[in-house]
C-alpha cells in the first residue's frame, strides 16, 4: 500500500533515483506475491498537473484502488487512539494503514514518513496479529 508520499514518487521523471528505487521495490514485492495498491484517500490527497499529473493518472490505473469502508474508518479511529495521534495528517495516515490492514495477509505500507506510519503499522499489527510492515522509501 502506497501512501501519498510513496505514490507521489511515481509522478517523477523515470530517471529520478528515488522513483527507480521504488519501482525496483515494487517488482520485488510483486514477485513475493504482494499486490500494489493505494487507498482512495491517497487519490484525493496527491494531486499533480501537467506531465506529472499524467504519470500519476497512468500509475493510478495500474494500482489496485481500495475504497474506504466504515470498518476501515473504525480501525483507523482505533489506530489513532492507540498511538495518540490526531489531526488531519494523522487521520489520512491512519486510513492508509487501516486500508493496508484490511488485507487478509501480511501487508506493507510504503512511505517516506518515518514518524506516524511505523507507529500506526505497529498498532495495526497488534490489533490483527498479522504483520502490517513499514517500508521507508
Amino acid at each position: 500500500m502506497l501512501d501519498a508520499q510513496g505514490f507521489s514518487l511515481l509522478a517523477e521523471e523515470d530517471h529520478h533515483p528515488r522513483k527507480r528505487e521504488l519501482l525496483a521495490l515494487l517488482k520485488v514485492y510483486e514477485r513475493a506475491g504482494f499486490i500494489a495498491g493505494i487507498s482512495v484517500v491517497t487519490v484525493a490527497e496527491e494531486r499533480r498537473t501537467g506531465a506529472a499529473g499524467q504519470r500519476l493518472d497512468w500509475w493510478r490505473s495500474q494500482l489496485v484502488r481500495v475504497p474506504v469502508s466504515e470498518s476501515t474508518s473504525l480501525l483507523a479511529r482505533q489506530l489513532l487512539e492507540e498511538t495518540g495521534l490526531d489531526g488531519h495528517r494523522g487521520v489520512v495516515d491512519a486510513l492508509v494503514v487501516a486500508t493496508a490492514a484490511s488485507s487478509p495477509d501480511v501487508a506493507r505500507v510504503i512511505s517516506s514518513d518515518a514518524g506516524h506510519i511505523p507507529k500506526l503499522c505497529a498498532a495495526a499489527t497488534a490489533f490483527r496479529r498479522i504483520p502490517v510492515e513499514f517500508k521507508q522509501v
